[in-house]
């Protein structure tokens, strides 16, 4: 991250309501607005308690403008949302984007991880194609810390990733990014079944011999890749801007990553047309059951304990 939080700041633009409802209306309905229920063309503008409402001028269906978005349910301003949309061009931390757009970090790390979410959907809907480069590499989170716990160990251990792209053969230009995360910790990327593995997840493959794939070998310090100068840019990243990310959301940052590598400049427009496209994702889906906490199943001799250590 270039410069100070300071800098950063004074250079972030200023939004208003207004312009970010007229970029999300046209995000959600690129050809003008459609009934969710019966695709009827024409709307009614209603309100109810403050909020903006479009009333089919048909079946009377009412919808938000941010229902079926990734924004759906939010009770963030959408000037925040656009803010936080801006400085993800830059890629940001939590703790600094609750500062500079003035959010709790809670809020904060909900809305970068929701604009994360809308990028891994249309991540899924874009394959590798045609001419492949693949490099397998490893991922190692250091904590600044230690822990004496089984799930901290994990955390220690270098995860195998995949780094794949689309490459115009006759310019070397790279058309497809994708950096994933190998299902298992113990796996090698190296291995010949992991690497068709993710051929076949993530790639289309022509049924003849028309495309060809290399694979570079982390190992062979003489071939240096592109893929290579892309792999040690993205382990900067995350080292400096998170202090390294755990495996449990490594995937969405390193998508996040690629996303961002490849429209450069245009980040920020394409973010938004994501968003209103995508459906959103509540909290608990993103952050998953916790590990390591038991629900305690209260009765009868609970009770009892609490009397005895009220008197």
């Amino acid at each position: 991250m270039g410069g100070s939080r300071y800098s950063i700041g004074d250079g972030m633009p200023v939004y208003s309501e207004e312009d970010c409802e007229g970029a999300l209306f046209m995000a959600k309905w690129p050809n003008g607005y459609k009934c969710p229920r019966c695709l009827h063309p024409h709307h009614y503008n209603v309100s109810s308690r403050g909020r903006r409402l479009f009333e089919c001028m048909s079946c009377r269906h009412q919808t938000s403008l941010t229902a079926g978005t990734v924004l759906e349910g939010t009770r963030t301003p959408l000037f925040k949302w656009f803010q936080a949309m801006y400085l993800m061009q830059i890629g940001i931390s939590a703790t600094l984007l609750s500062e500079l757009i003035q959010v709790t970090y809670k809020t904060a790390w909900l809305m970068n991880h929701k604009l994360r979410y809308a990028i891994e959907q249309w991540d899924r809907e874009l394959p590798l194609q045609g001419q492949l480069q693949v490099l397998g590499e490893f991922y190692a989170y250091e904590y600044s810390r230690r822990f004496s716990s089984m799930g901290a160990e994990a955390e220690h251990r270098a995860h195998p990733v995949i780094v794949g792209a689309s490459v115009v053969e006759s310019s070397g230009t790279m058309t497809r990014l994708k950096i994933k995360r190998m299902e298992s910790a113990a796996g090698s990327p190296n291995d010949s079944c992991e690497l068709e593995r993710f051929l076949q997840n993530h790639a289309i493959l022509a049924g003849d011999e028309s495309h060809e794939i290399k694979v570079f070998d982390r190992r062979n310090r003489r071939e240096r890749s592109a893929l290579h100068a892309i792999w040690n840019e993205a382990v900067r990243w995350l080292a400096r801007t998170f202090g390294g990310i755990g495996p449990k959301h490594l995937q969405a940052y390193l998508d996040e990553f690629c996303f961002r590598r490849m429209f450069r400049s245009d980040t920020m427009i394409e973010l938004i047309g994501l968003c209103g496209m995508t459906n959103t994702i509540i909290y608990r889906d993103l952050v998953g059951k916790r590990g390591g906490i038991q629900p305690i199943k209260w009765g009868r001799k609970h009770a009892k304990s609490r009397q005895k250590i009220a008197s």
